[in-house]
């Protein structure tokens, strides 16, 4: 019998009493989509709401009109943050229409209200620009508390074909290679300025092999890049770098030389055979087990808990090279889990979201079930080692199904 996503939702719902309905919502809401309807896009123009026509991250949305701004995240009435692909092409998506007379948003299904939802207030420093004239809102993006700023964008994996299989970034065609130094000061200096906006800095970027040792490049702008950001503050600030897993003697030097306080060289696929098929970019520059050795070592130097690696959850199931059950593929999860904690490392998962500029394309994405097990199986795993992915948890960042459920873990232990 085929469910709605309301009956699915309710039965999760039944079936996981001991976690929370927006959460469950929430996943719901990011495995399958959310469609803007007009009168809704409408209202998203407001000044209050648009977060503008840039993308920092160069993706290519046919669904996406170019006159029109996108907003940013959903928020649910619990605090919730839920990120959608707005103009991605979904399957079964949600409606979110915007109703005149009471002057709310509404999550819908088949015309069926379930839930009022509302977005994320526009950033007051989009719509300015540096001093250069760079709109700031090309140089950031927003997620939760995080400030995300990207230091190059551009991938160089995708020179050779060997960028990673599901990404579909900077191929909009406006990718810029190297931000500049001074842009990046200024839009952190404008951005922090938003009384109780930002508790966090984020910074990422395509990857760079060039230089002597590889990504010797990379290395050193990351390093002026922090620099840069690092004089808005005074001594270390709260900051996550997402990049590659770099040598001990590399990563130190970034430690030593900017203010970053955690490390995030995401490993997207824990499976080593599926990693070398769907990942051949890192496979060729660095390669699995060298990825896992490095990401160990960065706990030598950030310290326990600081030290995170990401997964693309559901992608271990892609066709053609993936798991051919949902036990195998949550089982390696948890294993990694569990192997990572150990060495205080969290391993976190994002929902996979198939896109079809990326070398797999459009594919059916696991159920529901899958993505609620998995968040679940992964926090009860670092929570018996006592990891807490404060970077990353709701609040900061809300990107993560199974560090949203740390906030569970809060309230029971004040209760």
């Amino acid at each position: 019998m085929i469910q709605t996503k309301r009956e699915e939702w309710e039965q999760a719902c039944s079936d996981y009493p001991e976690l929370s309905p927006f959460t469950l919502l929430k996943l719901s809401m990011v495995r399958y989509g959310a469609v803007l309807s007009p009168n809704a896009l409408s209202r998203l123009q407001d000044p209050f709401y648009s977060f503008g026509k840039a993308e920092p991250f160069g993706i290519s949305f046919e669904g996406r009109t170019p006159e029109l701004s996108m907003p940013g995240p959903i928020l649910l009435r619990d605090g919730s943050f839920v990120y959608i692909n707005y103009g991605e092409r979904f399957e079964d998506p949600y409606d979110i229409e915007y109703h005149q007379e009471r002057g709310v948003f509404l999550l819908k299904e088949n015309g069926e209200t379930l839930e009022e939802v509302d977005f994320v207030p526009r950033p007051a420093f989009f719509g300015k620009k540096t001093s250069r004239g760079t709109p700031m809102e090309a140089l950031a993006d927003v997620r939760a508390q995080k400030l995300i700023l990207t230091a190059y964008q551009r991938c160089r994996f995708w020179e050779g074909g060997d960028q990673c299989h599901f990404c579909a970034f900077f191929t909009g065609g406006h990718s810029t290679g190297a931000v500049n130094c001074q842009d990046i000061y200024e839009t952190v200096r404008e951005a922090v300025r938003e009384p109780g906006r930002f508790s966090e800095i984020y910074l990422s970027g395509g990857s760079d092999f060039g230089g002597d040792p590889p990504f010797e490049t990379e290395v050193e702008r990351y390093i002026q890049v922090l620099q840069a950001i690092g004089r808005n503050f005074s001594g270390r600030f709260p900051s996550q770098l997402m990049a590659p897993a770099y040598p001990k003697k590399q990563l130190k030097r970034i430690y030593d030389q900017t203010g970053v306080t955690s490390y995030c060289p995401n490993i997207e696929v824990w499976d080593e055979n599926i990693f070398r098929h769907l990942c051949p970019g890192k496979e060729k520059w660095i390669g699995h087990k060298e990825w896992v050795r490095r990401t160990l070592d960065a706990v030598e130097i950030f310290g326990r808990g600081q030290v995170c690696t990401q997964v693309i959850g559901g992608v271990e199931l892609a066709k053609p090279y993936g798991f051919s059950s949902l036990e195998e593929a949550l089982e390696s999860n948890f294993q990694a889990c569990d192997f990572f904690a150990r060495h205080g490392v969290s391993y976190l998962s994002v929902i996979w979201h198939p896109h079809k500029a990326s070398r797999l394309g459009f594919q059916p994405v696991p159920p529901l079930e899958y993505y609620i097990r998995l968040a679940k199986g992964l926090h009860e795993i670092r929570r018996s080692y006592g990891l807490v992915s404060t970077n990353d948890d709701y609040k900061r960042c809300g990107n993560h199904p199974d560090s949203d459920l740390e906030r569970l873990d809060c309230h029971a232990a004040t209760a």
